[in-house]
């Protein structure tokens, strides 16, 4: 599987992103990251980190959300940050994955520490930021919404999972704003979950149960469900919008559930894959939705 996700994600390598490509040195290791500045930014200008997955790099999938233009559109600083690289030769975000042994990379702190410097360097007035990412990245984002809420306004992972050690943990100081985008045959990161850790990665929760804890968390009483796409009228797949909330409270938490998607970010269409074994797994794609527009909508939310 990890040969799939190698072979899949370094395709993206060789699109050029127009950003500035930076490093930093962070607890003794030469950290990287995009940072892509719209024309039109101020000191009211938001900051979004968007977080590739397991095998995955800043310019992949930079090139894949296509953030960016809806950066210079939107007026936010797009972060696209690079994780290290594991005993395997590939590139992870820590979210304390059973099979890395790389337990003291500090992918939290090292968020946390771009928030503040892109904050003061373009002295930016609101010091908090959004986070959204696929898969690995997802999970990131989960990791920061339990860790970080100080500096975290609302989170939005694509494919991500909650880990069981992490919903253990989770602090949630303040409500951060959730909303997951998941397909129910995603067969990297299960939408059943897997608590008995038969993949490896490590236990970790289904996604109705990930999205009933933060809202039981957040005492949101309120749920609907809503059918916003239909294969009946033509579309790729049906999806359903879960959204949770309560009159009084501004934070809500949502879901959208892709009856039969894959591992995917919706929006890219990978009609050209032609390994059988790599659509098996990531299917190709769907249009129906465009992931990125979905996440900044929801962010939008919370300026």
């Amino acid at each position: 599987m990890f040969i799939i996700l190698l072979s899949l994600l370094s395709l993206f390598n060789s699109v050029l992103i127009v950003g500035d490509h930076r490093t930093i040195i962070h607890e003794g290791i030469e950290r990287e990251y995009i940072l892509h500045v719209p024309e039109n930014l101020n000191n009211d200008s938001p900051i979004v980190f968007v977080i590739h997955g397991y095998t995955g790099s800043a310019e992949g999938i930079a090139a894949y959300s296509g953030m960016n233009s809806i950066a210079e559109r939107e007026g936010f600083i797009a972060v696209y940050p690079q994780g290290t690289i594991d005993s395997y030769g590939n590139a992870f975000f820590n979210v304390s994955y059973e099979f890395n042994d790389e337990p003291t990379v500090n992918d939290v702190s090292f968020i946390r520490e771009l928030v503040k410097s892109i904050s003061h360097e373009f002295n930016l007035k609101r010091k908090k930021a959004f986070a959204t990412g696929m898969s690995n990245g997802g999970e990131m984002s989960y990791l920061l919404a339990c860790t970080s809420s100080d500096l975290f306004k609302a989170v939005a992972p694509v494919a991500g999972v909650l880990m069981k050690g992490l919903k253990d943990s989770c602090e949630l100081n303040s409500p951060v704003p959730v909303f997951e985008i998941h397909g129910t045959a995603d067969k990297i990161s299960l939408f059943e979950g897997d608590l008995n850790n038969e993949e490896g990665w490590g236990a970790y929760y289904d996604l109705p149960s990930t999205i009933d804890f933060f809202a039981e968390r957040y005492q949101l009483v309120n749920k609907t469900v809503k059918q916003i796409t239909s294969k009946e009228s033509g579309a790729d797949y049906d999806i359903f919008f879960e959204r949770h909330w309560t009159n009084d409270l501004e934070e809500e938490v949502w879901m959208y559930r892709i009856e039969g998607g894959r591992h995917v970010w919706p929006g890219t269409k990978f009609k050209w894959w032609n390994d059988p074994l790599a659509r098996l797994y990531f299917g190709s794609g769907n249009e129906d939705i465009n992931a990125s527009e979905e996440v900044w909508a929801f962010f939008k939310k919370y300026l």
